[in-house]
C-alpha cells in the first residue's frame, strides 16, 4: 500500500509549488488544544511542551526532524474558543509568523507571505474549534467577521489549509460529562477529572455552544485525522469510536447529530459535514486524544471513508489497515 495521490486529495498543495522549487515546503504553524491554565499563554516552555511527551516530539517528527521551518502559536486555552485571547491570540500570532516575527522559542518562518512564503495550520483538539471559528469569519457576511478586530480576514488570505488532529469541530461529549449534562454515572466520574471552566462549557456537544452556528464554512480547506483508541472508563460515555475525549461525530465535523456511533467504516463523508464545503477526510490511528498531538504511539492506521490512501492504484476500502506502525505527526509529514 501507499500514499494517495497528493494531487487528487491534497488540491491546496498546489500552492507550495507555484513560485517555484524554493517553495517546495510550508512553514508549519502548531495550534495546541484546551488547557486547564493559562501555562501556554503565558509560558512558550509550556505551549511548546504540549507537543512532547518524554523523548516524543510530534512537532520534531512532523517537521522531519526540525528540518522545515515552524512556529509555536500559544493562547489562553481556558477561554471560550471565540475570544480575544483564544481565537484572537492565534490569530494574531498566525499573522505574526507569516510577516517572519520569531515565536517565543526563536523559530520563525524563512519566507514571510511578502516574500511568497507557504503556511499551514496544524491544531489539535480545541484548536480545530478555533480554526474553524478564524476561517468561517474572514468575510464581511459571515457572522462574526474579525470579531473583536482580530485579523480573521489575514489568516484566511495567507494560510494555505489546516490540518487537524483529535479536532472538537463539533464538541466533545466528554465536555458534556465534565459540565453535567451526560449520565449520572458519567457526570459523577467526570467531576473528578477537571472543572467546567469557560473553555470547556464551550466545547460541549450541545447544539448552543456549536461553532457552526458562529461561523460559515471555512475559507480554507480543513483536513481530519483522529484517533479511535478508547482509554478505559471515559469512553463509555462517549458515542461509537473515539479517543477518550472526542467522539467521530466531531473529530471529522460530520453534519447531524453529535451522538451519532460513528467507526471507521461509515464516519461521515466528505459531502455530510457540519457545514457545506471545506472539509476533507484523511484518515484514522490507534491513538487516544494525548497520543495524537505528542508522537508517543507509533500504532496503526486505518482508512476510513473518502480518505487518503490507496491499495492497487484505488482507494482503499473502510477500515482497511494501512499502515502498522505510524504516528499521526509522521503522517503529517508525508502530506507536503
Amino acid at each position: 500500500m501507499r500514499f494517495a495521490t497528493m494531487l487528487r486529495t491534497f488540491a491546496a498543495l498546489a500552492l507550495l509549488t507555484m513560485a517555484g522549487a524554493a517553495q517546495a515546503v510550508p512553514c508549519l504553524i502548531f495550534v495546541h488544544g484546551k488547557s486547564t491554565n493559562t501555562g501556554t499563554f503565558t509560558s512558550y516552555t509550556t505551549a511548546r511542551n504540549y507537543w512532547v511527551n518524554g523523548s516524543a516530539d510530534f512537532i520534531r517528527t512532523a517537521t522531519r526532524n526540525l528540518t522545515v521551518p515552524y512556529y509555536v502559536v500559544g493562547y489562553n486555552g481556558t477561554q471560550r474558543y471565540y475570544e480575544n485571547n483564544a481565537a484572537g491570540e492565534v490569530a494574531r500570532e498566525i499573522v505574526a509568523a507569516t510577516n517572519g516575527t520569531a515565536d517565543g522559542g526563536g523559530r520563525r518562518c524563512t519566507r514571510t507571505f511578502a516574500q511568497g512564503g507557504t503556511f499551514v495550520v496544524v491544531a489539535h483538539s480545541m484548536g480545530g474549534t478555533i480554526m474553524d471559528y478564524i476561517l468561517g469569519n474572514n468575510d464581511a457576511s459571515d457572522p462574526n467577521f474579525n470579531y473583536g478586530g482580530a485579523p480573521f480576514s489575514t489568516v484566511a488570505a495567507r494560510v494555505s489549509f489546516a490540518i487537524t488532529t483529535g479536532g472538537a469541530h463539533r464538541g466533545s461529549q466528554g465536555a458534556d460529562a465534565v459540565c453535567g449534562q451526560s449520565n449520572g454515572g458519567c457526570n459523577f466520574v467526570a467531576s473528578f477529572i477537571q472543572s467546567c471552566d469557560d473553555a470547556t462549557f464551550w466545547l460541549r456537544s450541545g447544539e448552543d455552544v456549536q461553532v457552526r452556528n458562529f461561523a460559515n464554512a471555512p475559507a480554507r480547506l480543513i483536513y481530519l485525522t483522529g484517533g479511535y483508541e478508547a482509554i478505559f472508563g471515559a469512553s463509555v460515555c462517549l458515542s461509537g469510536e473515539d479517543d477518550g475525549v472526542v467522539q467521530y461525530a466531531s473529530q471529522y465535523a460530520c453534519n447531524g447529530s453529535t451522538g451519532t456511533s460513528y467507526d471507521n467504516t461509515n464516519v461521515c463523508r466528505n459531502n455530510a459535514k457540519q457545514e457545506t464545503s471545506n472539509f476533507r477526510n484523511l484518515d484514522s490511528g490507534h491513538e487516544n486524544h494525548s497520543d495524537e498531538r505528542d508522537d508517543s504511539d507509533s500504532d496503526v492506521r486505518r482508512q476510513i471513508p473518502d480518505g487518503v490512501w490507496t491499495c492497487s492504484g484505488a482507494a482503499c476500502a473502510p477500515n482497511t489497515q494501512v499502515q502498522s506502525a505510524m504516528t499521526t505527526a509522521r503522517f503529517i509529514s508525508t502530506l507536503y
